[in-house]
């Protein structure tokens, strides 16, 4: 491992470590210390615009992890944001964001993303699909517990996690496993909305 390597390796286990104590004092951007949003990694979304996490401030975000050409887990893991989407109260779907994160920063480029997201009919107004370089994608996996790596079916092994963020970046519920209910994601989500976070 190359020194600056190891030096990136090292500042992302600091950051997710922090992230892990939910440190009292506030970030550098002034979120609390648990806040997702104190990561600063750059995200490039699915129109090749430049995105940092704390873009999705303000607003409940439904997140995952997972990239486009599984066709195991992560066809389950957009499905059920889809079913937490087509629940939402009336009213309610323009105060939510839903973000797909992928592993994949080879072969998940702008365009892939956005015919992916074209494919599904997912609303461009609330969904937001991203790619960054492998340490980005790991640091963000590292702080959502999502374990992940590369398999040799030039794909991915990983959880099936979806994150419910709150306005502030703090995880407010995962659920984990396909085979789960999402019932309760969107319980806290309607609670979320109903708090105006």
């Amino acid at each position: 491992m190359t020194r600056s390597r190891a030096l990136k390796v090292m500042q992302a286990f600091a950051a997710v470590a922090a992230l892990a104590l939910g440190a009292a004092a506030a970030g550098p951007g002034g979120w609390p210390g648990s806040s997702l949003y104190n990561l600063e990694s750059r995200w490039t979304d699915q129109d090749g615009g430049s995105v940092a996490l704390d873009a999705f401030a303000g607003a409940p975000v439904v997140v995952a992890m997972g990239y486009t050409t599984c066709r195991d887990i992560c066809p389950a893991i957009v499905a059920d944001m889809m079913w937490v989407e087509r629940h939402l109260p009336p009213g309610a779907t323009s105060r939510v964001r839903f973000a797909f994160f992928s592993f994949d920063s080879e072969a998940d480029t702008p365009e892939r993303l956005k015919l992916y997201a074209e494919s599904h009919g997912l609303d461009p107004r609330r969904w937001t699909l991203l790619r960054a370089d492998d340490s980005a994608a790991r640091e963000l996996a590292a702080a959502l517990d999502v374990p992940w790596r590369p398999n040799d079916r030039n794909g991915f092994d990983h959880a099936a996690v979806l994150t419910l963020l709150d306005g502030k970046g703090e995880i407010a519920f995962q659920q984990r496993g396909t085979q789960a209910s999402s019932d309760e994601l969107l319980g806290r989500l309607k609670g979320l909305i109903a708090k105006g976070e």
